[in-house]
């Protein structure tokens, strides 16, 4: 199935619930936006780790997280790390996660890999590279590991690329 090219169907994610989070709030809006235009039902907004993580909580089910990862003080990784790990008692490890950045730098990509990332998306977002990273994740489910597993990967390292 085309997701945007072909068919241009900006039906595919009707029904779906997103949580986006970024410290800058005009990349939220154009994320929101592209969300929108293919349909989601609901866009939450977050300008931080910690506020994504009030946002959540028993009846706060998101479909996927789209999370940037130059942030601070908690980064992207470190969200994503602290989700597999099981730290955040509101969010299931399994959630959906796609980090967003402006970094294409191998020790990043390694990292949101070893996580076990959802998706990825460099900077500039392009809408249809966007829905298409989106509509995989969305496919797909995560294989967890043992929360040790995610508590040892190194992803308060990658400091030096924010």
């Amino acid at each position: 199935m085309s997701i945007v090219g072909d068919n241009k169907d900006r039906t595919v994610l009707a029904g779906r619930r997103f949580l986006v989070v970024d410290d800058h709030p005009y990349m939220i809006d154009v994320i929101c936006e592209i969300l929108r235009h293919y349909s989601a039902a609901e866009t939450l907004r977050a300008e931080s780790a910690e506020a994504a993580l009030a946002r959540t909580g028993p009846r706060s089910v998101f479909d996927c997280m789209i999370c940037d990862f130059n942030m601070k003080p908690v980064n992207g990784l470190q969200l994503l790390q602290m989700i597999r790990a099981g730290k955040c008692k509101d969010v299931a490890r399994e959630q959906r996660f796609v980090l967003l950045t402006g970094h294409g730098e191998m020790d990043v990509v390694k990292t949101a890999k070893a996580l076990d990332v959802s998706g990825y998306v460099v900077k500039p977002v392009a809408a249809d590279t966007f829905v298409k990273t989106i509509m995989r994740a969305l496919a797909s489910s995560v294989s967890l590991k043992p929360p040790t597993t995610y508590e040892s990967v190194p992803a308060h390292e990658l400091a030096q690329f924010q």
